[in-house]
């Protein structure tokens, strides 16, 4: 239940929106468009939800509430998701520390979990996974943060605390784990893994990649 995505349950959603009010001129075509997100937005603004609470991407409290009201059910944990237990602290060797590399291994994050390719490069905003990548990590598969406030628990193999932030990305393990991807490696510093599980996040977050800060080139820096 994404926006650009093209499926069942989009349809499931749109016929809940209309039969709650809420116009969809085109209909329920099972497209996560444009008047679907504006009908979603109107929903969230009856749930009394405002501002960027209310921009038409589902969340898990607003898409429950519209499941009850329609008679499904609203599962919000990521299929993929494992027990943090199994997450693997397996360094990579030979990957070249550079923009064009971790371009492509965004890409193929992309193209596991769904996220359009736009989200690499820049969508309307101008928010992107390279200028996100290349402000948590510089672009480095390995890059590990043992000082921030998540640096703390027992170290691991890989010589760092359990909850440092780490890879591409910086996920924490805990994040990793919830929101993994199905058929990507367990192990936080894969890359394709690591930016498949913040693109998880993001979406489990904000909805779209438009609303953080981090990967928006035109804002400061900010922790996402």
């Amino acid at each position: 239940m994404r926006f650009g995505k093209s499926n069942d349950d989009v349809r499931a959603i749109q016929n809940a929106l209309i039969a709650a009010g809420f116009i969809i001129p085109v209909g329920a075509t099972g497209f996560f468009g444009e008047q679907t997100k504006a009908a979603y937005a109107a929903w969230q603004r009856n749930l009394g939800f405002t501002r960027s609470a209310a921009d038409g991407f589902p969340g898990c409290v607003s898409l429950t509430k519209l499941g009850n009201k329609a008679g499904f059910s609203v599962d919000c944990r990521e299929p993929g998701g494992i027990a943090k237990s199994s997450v693997g602290f397996s360094r990579n060797s030979g990957i070249i520390i550079d923009k064009p590399t971790a371009r492509a291994f965004a890409e193929q994050a992309c193209d596991k979990t769904g996220a359009p390719r736009a989200w690499v490069t820049g969508v309307s905003n101008g928010a992107n996974l390279i200028t996100l990548i290349n402000r948590e990590s510089g672009f480095r598969p390995n890059a590990v943060n043992k000082n921030d406030v998540n640096a703390n628990g027992p170290v691991q193999p890989d010589g760092a605390k359990l909850n440092c932030s780490r890879g591409y990305a910086q996920v924490i393990p805990g994040t990793f784990a919830e929101h993994h991807e199905e058929g990507t490696s367990n192990q936080i510093y894969d890359p394709v893994a690591n930016i498949a599980a913040a693109i998880n996040y993001i979406w489990s977050r904000y909805g779209d990649i438009s609303r953080v800060q981090q990967a928006n080139p035109a804002l400061p820096p900010a922790g996402y």
